[in-house]
């Protein structure tokens, strides 16, 4: 009978040429997302399995795997820009700094080399596979565990939020991890809704990070322009009250967690 890890690793990669194929065809956003989560989930394997084997093994497979999610992490920053600034109606910045062009080449930069990350992918699992299935199961209770504890003591500190995005980084492999250790009963993971909301939270404020830095690394504020410097202005303030706004979520549900504690 297939380990729980097993069974997770073969959906894994089903749902991963899947997701590849769909946005070869489409390149749409769903696609994209879609392949971007099934890649985090492959790499929270493969750093369990770090935990588990010489690293130097899984080296190359890691390597790969980290430059495709990359390529990827491009598009998905261009389209969170796109999006926030057509939201919001900042044509000027948009036109000026974060043009269509650019997301539209990363697209197809990315469709073009389909074929190659599919044959990286190939290379990937043959390498993952034998080691998931030469993984005994007690393996991955133990790091569940682990992590769960991890988890549980980070929250209930008072993290500052230079350390948000570590920590959700973490809860992701948490909840991946609770996937791969056998439950005598299929009910759902207590704790889930909490982490996995807290988790969106800290993914909200963090995707404000991201435009402010995008912002600040384009130096939109020296621009001379005067429709700019209006559009400027009002984005600004606009990005502030919301990552304001997002940074009380997550403090409130950190502060919760405390409460719990």
């Amino acid at each position: 009978m297939d380990t729980p890890l097993e069974k997770y690793f073969a959906q894994r990669v089903k749902n991963l040429f899947n997701n590849l194929h769909d946005f070869e065809l489409n390149g749409d956003e769903v696609s994209m997302h879609d392949l971007r989560v099934e890649i985090k989930k492959l790499r929270a394997i493969i750093k369990f399995l770090g935990t588990i084997y010489p690293k130097q093994q899984l080296k190359k497979t890691s390597h790969l795997l980290r430059s495709i999610f990359q390529k990827a992490g491009e598009i998905r920053e261009s389209q969170l820009l796109q999006q926030w600034l057509h939201k919001h109606q900042f044509i000027v910045i948009e036109n000026t700094y974060f043009p269509k062009e650019r997301l539209d080449f990363l697209i197809a930069d990315f469709r073009k080399y389909a074929p190659q990350y599919k044959e990286d992918f190939k290379e990937i699992i043959e390498v993952v596979s034998k080691f998931v299935h030469g993984t005994n199961e007690i393996l991955a209770e133990q790091y569940f565990t682990d992590i769960n504890a991890q988890v549980e003591k980070l929250c209930r500190r008072n993290l500052p939020d230079t350390e948000w995005h570590e920590l959700r980084k973490l809860i992701k492999q948490r909840i991946y991890a609770y996937n791969w250790v056998r439950h005598e009963h299929e009910s759902e993971d207590s704790h889930f809704a909490y982490y996995n909301k807290l988790q969106e939270n800290i993914g909200l404020w963090h995707d404000l990070e991201i435009i402010k830095d995008n912002f600040s690394q384009k130096q939109v504020y020296l621009s001379q322009e005067m429709d700019v410097q209006i559009d400027f202005n009002l984005a600004w303030e606009k990005l502030t009250s919301s990552h304001k706004y997002r940074e009380r979520n997550v403090e409130e549900m950190l502060s919760k967690q405390l409460i719990q504690g």
